[in-house]
């Protein structure tokens, strides 16, 4: 996490950058599948949580963040199994980010992020067919 997660503004702010940045890493992985659709489709997942992030920010009258110009990838994507172990790093790692921020969240949007998070669970156990509760937020 780029910054401490302190309040609602830097708990939104974090569970954006992370949308934004899981956003372009399926692209990576969606690129180096046989099947791609699994890949695009948790793409449009976080594309549809991006814009409703974003709608909390202006219903919230919060000055919304802007996605950075380059990320960079926790791991090496060069084949198909790499692919598959990069996304399910990424939905463990956006597991910790939801877990952080989720305390801070707005009451009205909680429960909304605590579905995301399980659905994040959901998506790393079909990644890796390992089903690791929380792991990345040791």
């Amino acid at each position: 996490m780029s910054n401490p997660v302190i309040d609602e503004r830097t708990a939104l702010e974090d569970l954006l950058q992370s949308s934004y940045g899981a956003i372009y890493a399926y692209g990576v992985v969606a690129a180096y599948l046989a099947d791609s659709d699994p890949a695009l489709n948790a793409m449009a997942e976080y594309r549809k949580h991006r814009d409703e992030l974003l709608s909390s920010f202006e219903e919230l009258g919060l000055t919304t963040p802007p996605a950075r110009a380059a990320y960079a990838l926790n791991t090496k994507v060069v084949d198909e199994p790499s692919a598959r172990a990069a996304a399910s790093l990424l939905e463990e790692n956006a597991i910790a980010h939801w877990a952080n921020a989720l305390f801070y969240l707005p009451k009205q949007i909680q429960q909304r992020e605590g579905k995301f998070m399980q659905e994040c669970a959901v998506r790393s156990f079909s990644w890796s067919g390992i089903a690791s509760a929380f792991s990345s937020a040791s």
